[in-house]
């Protein structure tokens, strides 16, 4: 049941006797300089719920509706683990492909010692060249994975094309370019300063 709020009149000497005080006008949702910029660069991506906070996963999810994706390719995968005794691995994945009929994906499989240093594991042409998935398994055997970062490139519709880079299922990096290269927006995730964006046009 709706309820209704009655409305007072005030006779003009009661209301004269009252302070002449104005309403404050409404508080603005501020908006953040990443969601200015990428704006600037992309005013088809405008969504309110970015405009305080740019959060890079939903900022794809709104590309990707906004500009079709016709070809992705994965350019590389990085896990970083440590394996059953503790040690810290890093696992590559880079795709060398020059023609789609022909892919060549390397794998480099690297030790990270205490210190940062890294040292690359001998690996056989079988398992360096267009491994297969078993020998993947291999690797990451009773493992904990730490991270597992993907970068990916989409060609899409019109000249467009993005690149970005996920961990798991966040994203933590996204670039759009538009046709002829005529603006570009760089999204990336800092751990000091958060989401920065920043739009660049010719």
């Amino acid at each position: 049941m709706k309820s209704f709020v009655p409305f007072i009149f005030l006779t003009p000497l009661l209301a004269s006797a009252q302070p002449n005080t104005k309403m404050p006008p409404p508080t603005a949702t501020p908006v953040s300089v990443s969601y200015e910029n990428v704006l600037k660069c992309f005013p088809e991506l405008k969504d309110d719920s970015l405009a305080f906070k740019v959060n890079l996963t939903k900022l794809k999810e709104l590309a990707d509706e906004k500009f079709v994706t016709i070809r992705s390719q994965l350019r590389q995968r990085k896990v970083n683990y440590l394996d059953a005794d503790k040690q810290e691995f890093n696992l590559i994945l880079k795709n060398e492909t020059t023609s789609i009929k022909k892919p060549k994906i390397e794998l480099t499989v690297q030790k990270v010692q205490a210190d940062g240093v890294l040292t690359d594991i001998a690996l056989t042409k079988n398992q360096r060249t267009n491994p297969k998935q078993e020998i993947i398994n291999g690797f990451l055997l009773n493992s904990t994975i730490r991270s597992d970062v993907y970068s990916y490139l989409d060609t899409k519709l019109n000249g467009v094309s993005s690149t970005y880079k996920r961990n798991f299922h966040e994203v933590t990096e996204f670039n759009l370019e538009g046709s002829a290269r005529k603006r570009s927006l760089s999204c990336s995730s800092e751990s000091q300063l958060g989401i920065i964006c920043t739009c660049t046009k010719k």
